[in-house]
């Protein structure tokens, strides 16, 4: 467990702010390295406790993934971000949320700014997913959390 420098932490908020318009991004967590650049957040006691302890092998949500220059939010880390994300956000209707959740790719033909956006229904966040030249967004949902297929 590795908790992420300042600047590193700078660079992720100025990422965070370029990509989605996010101010202060998880800004009360405590940020750790995961590997394959994975980024998990926890409360400050939890770290605390955890480093007391032998044999911790992971603390904290996975919420973000840094992959070259952008970022994709997990499913939680796009929920912690609620109300702050401010732009590259697509609205889904209820059949295009279940198909998002079954990583199938949403046709939504939009203007965006980056590779990467983050998908909405209702109040829930539905975490990231890839932009495509053809106007198809395909869902970044892990194999073990998707809707299976009938």
């Amino acid at each position: 467990m590795k908790v992420l420098g300042s600047s590193e932490r700078k660079y992720l908020q100025e990422r965070l702010k370029a990509q989605y318009g996010v101010e202060d991004g998880f800004a009360e967590y405590v940020l750790i390295k995961a590997g394959q650049g994975r980024i998990r957040a926890t409360t400050p006691e939890a770290l605390e406790v955890a480093s007391k302890l032998k044999k911790v092998q992971q603390i904290g949500l996975y919420v973000v993934k840094l992959v070259k220059s952008d970022i994709i939010l997990s499913i939680e880390g796009s929920q912690l971000l609620n109300g702050k994300i401010k732009k590259n956000i697509i609205e889904l209707s209820e059949p295009e949320a279940e198909d998002w959740m079954k990583a199938s790719p949403i046709q939504k033909p939009v203007k965006l700014g980056s590779r990467y956006v983050v998908a909405k229904y209702g109040e829930l966040y539905l975490g990231s997913g890839r932009a495509s030249r053809d106007g198809k967004i395909y869902p970044q949902i892990a194999k073990w959390r998707r809707i299976p297929e009938e």
